[in-house]
């Protein structure tokens, strides 16, 4: 029986051909699948998906033929296939040709599901279109793999069976609440002028209709690394579970509603939309001319918003998700319009498997350092997971990283606090960011050190200042006074300790006093310009105050289970979304994991977890933020992480620079 066959067929004659391919898919299986080669990068492999009934065990019962063809003549001509692997041991056969193809079987419950019952369907699924045995096609057409997704007519997204029955009432719910709050949109013009969003509305608040969206938004799918871009790059994507289909559109809808409406939040209770967003934000930065996000009307705008977006935000976008090889933490990203090195069409890393996640970490590091969008923010995006990195070594199997290049197989464990058009400045308006990458993979960098760490305190958890004493560890129940109280405790006798007489870096004339000081810092802000307003600050933390000390005096008078009846009720009826407690208490998330600092010199910071005492602060010309770096005993420098400082954000210490009172120098770090 014939293979791929070796010269790309027209469109017609797949069409003609679909009658021998059923025949041909009859021929018992004599021995496994053969993969012919790609005659070039410029073709690609196309499943013709032959008709049969549906059916929830697929196995061998999918029947199909391959045939190549250009690239450029397939557009708008196949759907692709988005989907998860599963266990890739449990594989069923499929007949391809007459030969068998093994596949897992997700895909083969996919490929059963999405074919017609009495025509031929043309299908691109990488699992069979990519020979999975060959690295150097896998490269090539990973390569070519956003313009798959692209030229597809549409994205068929596979989530599984519906085996609860719950899919049509989820994707019901989501489609009625949408067109009530677009409609609501409409009339008022932005998400937060809306009116508020109460148990009156006509939204349906059965929290067991909405635990259904909960099932939905957990699935699998949505944590596989490729589905990014897979998804962003799509005309049409279409969520397929079970007989049942829903547009994306309308769920990143649903995200972006939940993201700006905390009384709508509130009422729906946690239905898992948190990751839905964080890939749609992702997939705003690949800007397609045709598609599914310009559909609805608040994703549309979202949209927009998202060509400020950096390639390493994208990068970021895929720490918290799934993939079976480190290198597809790169890879699964080169279709962005954003993976090009300066000035050139040319990728920023080339997909090579037989590379290792640190050549390819290190090669696009390179890249990204030579782009002067990407440079300065390069070392901010730096999140390591272990003390031991900061040394320029990581433990493990996995080898030894540059302190200063950023792991994207890790889990991010931080928020960064640099973002492009934020309004921090700590190296300066019109200053170029430097840095030059020496033979050893070291990083060549000129530097002010204007301070040192003096005292941290330990790791914060943002969940300890959470509104919400379900969130707190048993400590932090247990204490008789909130968190944010003790922490002032010690930052108040650590600064008196070490800090007595250096009183007047903390407190300026716009920052009133120490308290000031520390609750900016937990939120690293201050007073810059006209458009920040100190009074309303301190109005907001106020409220916050008084919020938590009576959720924590409720909490030390009631039983646990008494507890959570009484305070869930008051927070009910206080998160409206306006009230100034909650307005302080959605900026705290920048605390976590990191420490609480004091530095020499009496300035407050927030700095990285891993932090020590008598760590270095300073900052490199041209980038937003300051960095903490580690001095070694060879007189060069590890890479610590980013920080806040309170004081310097708007470029006070390059302004000393100009007046002679600080000193520019070159440091290395390893």
């Amino acid at each position: 029986m014939p293979t791929d066959s070796s010269q790309p067929a027209s469109w017609l004659q797949l069409r003609d051909q679909a009658a021998l391919s059923k025949a041909a898919a009859r021929a018992p299986p004599g021995k496994l699948y053969q993969y012919q080669p790609l005659p070039s990068d410029d073709n690609f492999r196309i499943l013709e998906l032959l008709p049969g009934e549906a059916t929830e065990n697929a196995g061998g019962r999918v029947r199909c033929r391959l045939h190549i063809e250009r690239f450029a003549d397939a557009e708008d001509k196949y759907a692709a296939i988005s989907y998860v692997w599963g266990d890739p041991n449990d594989r069923v056969p499929i007949i391809c040709d007459g030969r068998i193809i093994e596949v897992t079987v997700n895909l083969a419950d996919a490929l059963s599901h999405i074919r017609d019952r009495t025509e031929s369907r043309f299908v691109w699924a990488d699992a069979i279109c990519i020979n999975q045995e060959d690295d150097t096609e896998k490269g090539h057409q990973v390569k070519r793999m956003g313009k798959v997704y692209e030229n597809a007519e549409e994205v068929l997204v596979w989530l599984g069976s519906d085996s609860e029955g719950i899919a049509e009432d989820c994707f019901n719910l989501i489609r009625d609440t949408n067109e009530y709050l677009d409609h609501q949109l409409e009339i008022y013009g932005r998400p937060w002028d809306m009116p508020t969003i109460t148990k009156a509305s006509p939204i349906s608040f059965d929290k067991s209709r909405w635990n259904k969206v909960r099932t939905l938004t957990k699935m699998p799918w949505f944590t596989r690394l490729w589905v990014v871009q897979e998804a962003a790059l799509a005309k049409q994507c279409v969520l397929l579970w079970g007989n049942n289909h829903l547009s994306l559109a309308e769920l990143c809808e649903l995200s972006n509603f939940v993201n700006y409406r905390a009384d709508f939040s509130n009422l729906v209770g946690q239905i898992g939309t948190g990751q839905v967003g964080n890939n749609f934000n992702a997939q705003g930065s690949y800007q397609s001319a045709k598609s599914w996000m310009q559909t609805k009307p608040l994703i549309k705008v979202a949209h927009r918003g998202s060509n400020t977006m950096l390639f390493l935000d994208v990068l970021r976008s895929g720490r918290g998700m799934n993939s079976t090889f480190g290198v597809d933490r790169v890879f699964a990203f080169l279709g962005n319009p954003l993976a090009r090195k300066h000035g050139e069409e040319e990728l920023v890393v080339e997909p090579d498997y037989s590379k290792s996640i640190q050549e390819v970490y290190f090669e696009v590091a390179c890249s990204l350092l030579a782009h002067p969008r990407e440079a300065p923010f390069l070392l901010a995006y730096v999140d390591h997971h272990h003390n031991e990195c900061v040394e320029g070594t990581t433990l493990g199997s996995d080898g030894a990283f540059p302190s200063w290049v950023p792991r994207w197989d890790k889990s991010w464990r931080q928020y960064s606090m640099s973002y492009k058009y934020y309004w921090y400045r700590a190296g300066g308006l019109e200053r170029n960011f430097t840095a030059a990458v020496q033979p050893d993979k070291s990083l060549l960098l000129p530097v002010i050190i204007f301070d040192h760490l003096a005292w941290t305190s330990n790791t914060l958890g943002q969940d300890n200042l959470a509104l919400d004493p379900e969130e707190w560890d048993e400590d932090t129940r247990a204490a008789d006074k909130p968190f944010i109280d003790l922490l002032f405790t010690q930052v108040q006798q650590a600064f008196n300790k070490h800090c007595h007489d250096r009183y007047s870096k903390v407190v300026s004339a716009s920052t009133k006093s120490i308290e000031d000081a520390f609750s900016l810092t937990l939120i690293r802000q201050y007073p810059v310009g006209e458009e920040f307003d100190l009074v309303e600050h301190q109005r907001n933390f106020k409220a916050y105050l008084q919020a938590i000390r009576k959720l924590v005096a409720k909490h030390s008078t009631s039983t646990r289970e008494r507890m959570r009846g009484t305070a869930r009720k008051w927070l009910t009826s206080f998160r409206s979304g306006s009230s100034d407690a909650f307005i302080y208490e959605r900026r705290l998330y920048y605390t976590h994991n990191r420490r609480f600092a004091i530095t020499e010199s009496g300035r407050f910071g927030l700095v990285a977890s891993f932090a020590e005492l008598n760590d270095v602060c300073c900052i490199c010309p041209g980038m937003q933020v300051p960095l903490i770096l580690r001095p070694r005993e060879d007189s060069r420098y590890g890479l610590v992480g980013e920080s806040y400082i309170h004081g310097v954000m708007a470029g006070e210490v390059m302004e000393q620079l100009e007046k002679g009172e600080v000193q520019l120098e070159d440091i290395v770090l390893v």
